[in-house]
């Protein structure tokens, strides 16, 4: 709880950095217009008809009135500094009205222009900054479509004019989807407290806004749409406090390459590997919505449910078919249907008639009336056994949707979270409506009711999720490991050679199998002699990364014989694949059986730098794909929960009589490579495949190990 309250206090300590923006007591709209056609015309509309109760300064040379408001010729004429204005002026004027804005004091700027970084201007983006911060100001933007702010009746924005004012603050990135997503919350009665477009982000970001609305009571649920960050670390470490007291939702564009490339051009942001941001997203306990629809679905329950005190929940109906509907998407979703009948029949009996189904999902038949649904909610309110219900309601025929929702609300005490899905024709969609008026989260489909719920619910694991707890000082040789990499630095080298590696490894506490440099073969044969057969030998050159198809590996050497044929043939095989690369000698080392193989690498993410990856080896990597990511640097329990999550994860457990797995050094290894890349950020591929996972109390041993730094000190 301490550790809470501390982050909302810091949180409200900078809150009032941005107070001005979204409360501005003097504001202009540089740009104002009086021709509707005009952006500047319908930002002024939106500020009049939502009520602005501030000072509102038009800025226009050219027209003497606006909407009833005396116009300026400049905002130098302004007989006060300001606290905001919205710029809405074609790109080359920008800089010049900017200038103007900072000689006037004004303290934030709202720049709605497009035609900056996002296609490529770059320099004239830079510019804007660079006048911020000469005079001392902030901006949003450039590229966005405004700012709204329900409790100050703000709508600074040239976006739709009627929105809902509710508990739902919306960060997004991309203009015209911010438009598209108010429209949707209108249409759909999803209310509101704020917007806020950010564009480029050429300076305020979604980072700064996020721990505005942490500390805005006002704010119950947080939605972000990204296209990218530079800030993914930063944005992490912030959400993973956030999401003990609100949840956060985000909505992640790019998942495709294609689709990563196309964010990238939209916006001039970095936008990195998308199994990336989905790790990052569930470390710090953000939810991630596949699309904007789910996302304001799940934000509904969020901002209005309480959360489950338990896993128990009961699916009530009036019709067998979406029940069976509901019953296979909670399944899906990991949500637990109450199965105790003598309990279930109890509580229903009186609302289902004798021919209905008692058992989870409750069908109280299509005969059901509104007061059987309040009975049957009653019922499930009282009992301390269930935690979370599901109403459900197909339209029959004479009967009146509304009379139906009416019940469930005056029955309805806020005690449990309640998710409602009504079929049928427009009566549904009206009776869905007023359910969400009242605060119920209510949809058209079963499986989106269902889905709602189980966001809930992970917001509720997030929650409680204990925080990853400060881990005592590695105790790691820092400086030999700086060591070996100044070796490679000295000479200009990019990528490490695998004894280098295999040294890093050691000195970082991993078990390196022993091995040898052999430059000759009468010094291959002594190695063979010093470290006992079965070997392994492999060449060594910095040009060589794919040992096996330059021919450069083999394996199983039994005895002197096999190490002097394999030897010459080594050599000749990767003489003819690459005639042209330095060979660095030979390693010749012990051939390893048994365990387990895993593969875990570690690169540098353009949006949260350092990040780790784990998987086993073979097609479980190579054709499943069965990998997760990982943020660095991790902590042990963080370490313990990634090796559960690939989905081959029971193969270290042991199955079908094999041993366990040694998971816990499996784990250690993990949490010391995260360790070594968050230390080293310049390390930008690291490469452990195969590790061998030994059978419990056994270890693992690094088998083959590859390394790539980014820049030479």
């Amino acid at each position: 709880m301490a550790d809470r309250k501390e982050t909302l206090q810091r949180a409200a300590v900078k809150q009032p950095g941005l107070a001005s923006l979204f409360n501005p007591q003097a504001l202009a709209v540089i740009g104002a217009s009086a021709n509707p056609e005009k952006v500047g015309y319908k930002v002024m509309y939106n500020l009049v008809q939502n009520g602005f109760p501030n000072r509102l300064y038009p800025i226009n040379p050219h027209t003497a009135e606006i909407l009833g408001y005396r116009c300026y010729r400049s905002v130098l004429e302004v007989p006060e500094e300001l606290d905001l204005a919205i710029i809405a002026v074609p790109a080359p004027i920008v800089p010049q009205v900017m200038e103007e804005c900072g000689r006037r004091g004004t303290r934030f700027l709202v720049i709605l222009a497009s035609g900056f970084a996002e296609v490529g201007r770059i320099a004239e983006e830079r510019e804007l900054v660079e006048i911020t911060r000469r005079y001392g100001m902030r901006f949003l933007g450039p590229n966005i479509f405004g700012i709204y702010y329900a409790p100050t009746k703000m709508n600074a924005t040239f976006g739709p004019t009627e929105i809902l004012p509710g508990k739902i603050a919306l960060i997004t990135q991309s203009g015209a989807l911010g438009i598209a997503l108010t429209g949707k919350t209108i249409m759909e009665e999803i209310g509101l407290v704020a917007i806020a477009s950010v564009g480029n982000k050429a300076d305020l970001d979604e980072v700064e806004l996020l721990e505005f609305f942490a500390a805005d009571p006002q704010a119950r649920t947080i939605i972000i749409y990204l296209e990218g960050t530079r800030r993914g670390r930063e944005l992490l470490q912030l959400a993973r406090q956030v999401v003990r007291e609100k949840p956060i939702i985000a909505i992640k564009a790019g998942r495709s390459q294609k689709g990563a490339r196309a964010a990238a051009s939209h916006t001039g942001a970095l936008a990195g590997s998308d199994a990336v941001f989905s790790a990052g997203f569930e470390q710090a306990g953000i939810l991630r919505a596949p699309d904007p629809d789910e996302a304001f679905n799940w934000a509904r329950a969020l901002a209005s449910q309480p959360l489950p005190a338990g896993r128990n929940t009961v699916i009530i109906t009036n019709g067998g078919g979406v029940g069976v509907l509901a019953t296979d998407a909670a399944e899906e979703q990991g949500i637990y249907l109450l199965d105790d009948l003598p309990l279930l029949e109890r509580l229903f009996r009186e609302a289902a008639p004798e021919f209905g189904s008692l058992k989870n999902p409750i069908d109280l038949t299509g005969m059901a009336t509104p007061n059987e649904y309040r009975l049957a909610l009653r019922g499930a309110l009282e009992e301390e056994r269930l935690h979370a219900i599901i109403i459900l309601y197909c339209m029959g025929a004479e009967q009146i949707p509304r009379d139906f929702a009416q019940a469930i609300i005056e029955e309805y005490d806020g005690t449990k979270p309640l998710v409602v899905a009504m079929l049928g024709g427009a009566e549904t969609v009206e009776a869905v409506k007023l359910l969400n008026r009242a605060g119920i989260a209510a949809y058209d489909e079963p499986e989106e009711a269902v889905r709602a719920l189980a966001a809930l619910y992970r917001w509720k694991d997030y929650r409680d999720r204990p925080l990853p707890r400060g881990e005592p000082e590695l105790e790691v040789d820092w400086a030999g490991i700086e060591a070996v990499l100044k070796g490679a630095w000295t000479e200009g080298r990019l990528q490490f050679l695998e004894p280098e590696v295999k040294e890093i490894l050691q000195l970082l506490g991993l078990e390196v199998p022993e091995y040898r440099v052999a430059h000759s073969l009468k010094e291959a044969l002594q190695a063979g002699e010093e470290l006992g057969y079965p070997l392994v030998l492999k060449i060594i050159s910095e040009q060589i990364l794919h040992k096996t198809e330059a021919g450069g590996i083999r394996l199983n050497l039994r005895g002197e014989r096999d190490l002097r044929g394999a030897y010459q043939e080594m050599l000749a095989a990767v003489g003819r694949s690459y005639p042209r690369a330095p060979l660095r000698g030979v390693l010749v080392t012990k051939f390893i059986t048994g365990g387990v193989e895993a593969i875990v690498g570690a690169s540098r993410d353009p949006s949260f730098g350092p990040t780790v990856m784990f998987g086993l080896g073979g097609i479980y990597v190579e054709v499943l794909k069965d990998v997760v990511f990982r943020v660095a640097p991790l902590s042990h329990q963080e370490a313990r929960e990634m090796i559960g999550k690939i989905r081959s994860a029971a193969l270290l457990r042991g199955i079908r009589g094999e041993l366990r797995k040694d998971i816990e050094a499996l784990a250690e290894a993990l949490y010391r490579i995260a360790a070594l890349v968050a230390r080293f950020p310049e390390i930008s591929e690291l490469d452990i495949n195969p590790l061998r996972v030994m059978p419990e109390g056994e270890g693992c041993l690094v088998l083959d190990a590859r390394m790539t730094i980014s820049e030479v000190r």
